[in-house]
This record gives C-alpha cells, sequence and structure tokens, in this order.
C-alpha cells in the first residue's frame, strides 16, 4: 500500500532535518565537499527522495543562511518592538547578538566567517530569487541595529547621521571578533569574564554617543 503524501508540516519537518544535516556538513567540511549525496547518506534517505524537497546543494545552503538571519531578524524586531529607549535596544541587541553567535555556533561561523557564495555568485542564474530572499533577510537585521543608532543619533544633534552608520559597523566588527574568540576557547583563557569584556566592549563602543553630562537617554 502506498505511504500517503506528506502534509505542509510534515514537509516542514523533513526540511528542518535536511537543513540540520547540510549544515553540519558544511560546518565540518566547508561548502566545496557539500553534496547532495552527502546530505541523503547523512538523512538515510535517497537522493531522489532529497530532491523532492530542495533542488541542489546551493538552495539549501541559501535556506540555512535565510533561517539563520531570519532568526537573529526576530530577536531584533522583539527587541525594537518592547523597547523604547536607543540605548536600551542597542544593549539588547548587543547582548542578543553574542548569546546568537555562542549558542549557534555552526550556524553563526557559515552566516559571518565562512567564505562561502554570496549573493552576486548567483546573479543571473536560476537561484537568483531565492538568493534575493536570503540577501534581504540579511539586510533586515542590519536595518533594525542600524536604525536603533539613527535613533540614538537624532537625540543627539552632536552625531551625524554617517556618524550612526560607522559606529553600527564598528560595533558589529568588535562584536564579531568577540563571538569568534568566544567560540574558538581563545577568549576564555586570557580573560574567563566573558559576559563583562562584551559589557565593557559595549560601553567604550557607546561613549561617542554621549553628551558632557554622560547621559545616553
Amino acid at each position: 500500500m502506498p505511504k500517503a503524501p506528506r502534509n505542509s508540516n510534515e514537509i516542514l519537518i523533513v526540511k528542518e532535518k535536511i537543513l540540520d544535516a547540510a549544515l553540519d556538513i558544511l560546518f565540518e567540511e566547508g561548502f566545496h565537499f557539500l553534496s547532495m549525496r552527502k546530505i541523503a547518506v547523512k538523512m538515510k534517505m535517497t537522493a531522489a527522495n532529497l530532491y523532492n524537497y530542495f533542488s541542489n546543494k546551493d538552495e539549501i545552503y541559501l535556506a540555512i543562511q535565510t533561517r539563520g538571519f531570519a532568526l537573529l531578524n526576530k530577536h531584533f524586531e522583539e527587541i525594537n518592538q518592547s523597547t523604547k529607549a536607543p540605548l536600551d535596544k542597542i544593549r539588547q541587541m548587543v547582548r542578543t547578538y553574542v548569546d546568537f553567535g555562542i549558542h549557534h555556533p555552526d550556524q553563526y561561523e557559515i552566516m559571518f566567517t565562512r567564505n562561502t557564495p554570496k549573493y552576486s555568485d548567483y546573479i543571473g542564474t536560476s537561484l537568483e530569487p531565492v538568493a534575493t530572499i536570503e540577501k534581504q533577510t540579511a539586510l533586515k537585521v542590519a536595518e533594525v541595529a542600524t536604525n536603533a543608532f539613527l535613533e540614538l543619533a537624532e537625540k543627539k544633534p552632536f552625531i551625524t547621521i554617517q556618524e550612526a552608520g560607522y559606529r553600527t559597523i564598528q560595533m558589529w566588527t568588535a562584536l564579531h571578533g568577540i563571538v569568534s574568540l568566544i567560540n574558538s576557547r581563545v577568549l576564555q583563557e586570557v580573560d574567563p569574564d566573558t559576559d563583562a569584556m562584551v559589557e565593557k566592549l559595549t560601553e567604550e563602543l557607546l561613549l561617542p554617543f554621549m553628551d558632557i553630562k554622560g547621559d545616553f537617554t
């Protein structure tokens, strides 16, 4: 008797498991060694069955990227909606970014560290629409963070919009360094109190937004 077709929820569950399996291979072996065959073996399914869910390894890779950025954006949007003071938003986003990187090290590595394909590599291909969704999702994360800095800049006339944009990138690069050092366990060898290090770094990076009284609000 033939199996009943899967419903949409069951299909989604299988797709998530496929992404998890592919992420493991991506992290352990790199993009160039990712293949539909390896994913199928890890999933204990036939390659033919795998193609019922994704057309090729690039579509799976882009889905992994989109999933990661969507999760980070969800956290940022929750902060944006629930917090009014720009400084508080930035502080919470900083902590959330670091926590995301620490609790999802494999995903973070693929999203921000590895030399994997980017949107420009898919322009003119059949996967350009899928890559566009991935890029737009990633840009939403940057947009929410930048808007928090812009809100803060509006309250401080001595900070320009250009300066706010620069400080966003400065904060991001510093946090990326901290996450990478924590995940490699190098920072813990130098200073085991990583939480205090993150807090101190955040305050120092926000110093340009302070007025004479040291008021951030």
